[in-house]
């Protein structure tokens, strides 16, 4: 995406001036209306700022303009769950699941979601289907960016180490990290960075 404007706002968001991003991204949407991704960044720095309600609206427009990623689905669903709409994110991250079954992140969001509301038997359903995926393909582990002065903090925590073992799969290591409120900002950026490239 060469749009002056979009590049700019991700300059302004790798600063952490999520306000002055979000009036880049004005300027790009106004060039280029039909462009899905920059309502889904403007959407992201909205939740970061704790808008929710129009980090949803933007998120709507995202799948409007885009209703066959399954990327849109996912990020929308994950407000959602933000805004303590579970069943709908359980909802978009279903469809998620549908146009890309290979996502084994959004099963596992899937199985968190849907652990919440109790359904024990479809969550395991789905933490299976991404340990199985996980394990199929490793690189297709989420890559959280750390800044550099994060590292060692990071070699020196108490996470416990990533097993075999089916009781403490990685992802739910992932889903204990993400439901804490001091590593949701990391999660983010990893939703912003679109979990893979989308080709």
């Amino acid at each position: 995406m060469n749009n002056a404007f979009y590049i700019k706002s991700l300059d302004k968001i790798k600063e952490g001036k999520l306000a002055e991003a979000i009036l880049f991204l004005d300027k790009a949407i106004e060039e280029e209306p039909s462009n899905p991704t920059y309502f889904s960044e403007r959407g992201v720095c909205y939740l970061n700022l704790g808008q929710n309600e129009r980090a949803l609206e933007d998120m709507n427009q995202s799948v409007t303009l885009d209703p066959n990623y399954a990327y849109r689905y996912a990020s929308r669903a994950f407000v959602k769950d933000k805004m303590g709409d579970i069943e709908g994110g359980i909802a978009d991250y279903e469809i998620a699941v549908r146009l890309d079954p290979e996502d084994a992140i959004a099963y596992n969001n899937l199985g968190l979601m849907q652990e919440k509301l109790g359904y024990k038997k479809a969550s395991e359903r789905n933490f299976n289907k991404a340990d199985k995926l996980a394990d199929e393909n490793p690189n297709s582990l989420p890559n959280i960016p750390v800044k550099e002065d994060e590292k060692e903090e990071i070699k020196s925590s108490t996470l416990p180490p990533v097993t075999s073992q089916k009781k403490e799969s990685i992802w739910s290591v992932f889903g204990k990290i993400f439901n804490d409120s001091s590593t949701r900002k990391e999660f983010i950026t990893f939703i912003k960075n679109g979990g893979k490239v989308k080709k």
